[in-house]
C-alpha cells in the first residue's frame, strides 16, 4: 500500500470510494458531478491536505483522505465556485427534492462558520473501499503527520453521533478526544479533537 499526494487523475477514482463509503449521505447524494467539483476544489485550495491509498501491485485506489487549515478559505473557494456548480445543483434538486433543504442549511452554516482555531486542520472526508485492511488507519495517521509537519497543533472533525458507534471509536482507538456535540438540521454530530505533537 502506498500513501502519496492526491492528483487530479485520481478524482474519478475518489468519487466512486466516496459513493461507497458514504451511501445515502448528502454529499453522494449530490451527485458524481458535484462530488468531483468538491474534491477538485479540496486539490486546488493550497492549504489543503488531500491524500490518496493505493495498491501497491496494480494502483488501485483503495481510499483517500482530504482536508484543510484555514478550512474557512475552503468554503469560501468552494462558494466562490457556486455558478460553475449550478448545473450539477439543479439536477440533483431535479432528481432528489429532499436536498433542497440541505443545500440552504449548508450555505448558511459555511456563510455564518465561526472562527477556525489558527493551529488547527480540519479533518472533511475520509474513505476506503472496504473494511479491515488497515487503509483507513494509514490515511488517517498520514494526515495528521502532513498537520503536524505544517507546524499545526492538533486535527478536529465531526461525526455522525447516532448509529455510528463503529466509526467513533475508530478515532477514539487513534487519539481523537470527545469535544462536543452539535447540530445539523436533523443529524447531530460529535466534534472530535487530537492534539499532535
Amino acid at each position: 500500500m502506498t500513501i502519496r499526494e492526491m492528483e487530479t487523475r485520481d478524482l474519478d477514482a475518489v468519487v466512486e470510494v466516496h459513493r461507497r463509503a458514504f451511501p445515502g449521505f448528502f454529499l453522494t447524494r449530490m451527485g458524481r458531478p458535484f462530488l468531483r467539483a468538491y474534491y477538485q476544489a479540496a486539490l486546488d485550495y493550497a492549504p489543503g491536505i488531500a491524500l490518496v491509498s493505493e495498491d501497491g501491485s496494480d494502483r488501485t485506489l483503495r481510499g483517500f483522505v482530504v482536508g484543510f487549515r484555514e478550512p474557512q478559505g475552503f468554503y469560501a473557494l468552494f462558494s466562490a465556485r457556486r455558478r460553475r456548480l449550478l448545473p450539477a445543483i439543479l439536477v440533483a434538486v431535479l432528481r432528489d427534492p429532499g436536498l433542497a433543504g440541505g443545500i440552504l442549511r449548508n450555505m448558511r452554516r459555511v456563510s455564518d462558520q465561526a472562527a477556525h482555531p489558527v493551529d488547527a486542520a480540519e479533518l472533511a472526508s475520509i474513505g476506503v473501499d472496504g473494511q479491515g485492511r488497515g487503509v483507513g488507519g494509514e490515511l488517517l495517521e498520514a494526515f495528521c503527520r502532513r498537520a503536524a509537519d505544517a507546524g499545526l497543533r492538533q486535527v478536529v472533525l465531526t461525526t455522525d453521533a447516532e448509529g455510528n458507534d463503529g466509526v467513533r471509536a475508530f478515532y477514539e482507538r487513534r487519539g481523537f478526544v470527545l469535544d462536543g456535540v452539535e447540530v445539523r438540521g436533523e443529524r447531530r454530530l460529535c466534534r472530535y479533537v487530537r492534539a499532535l505533537g
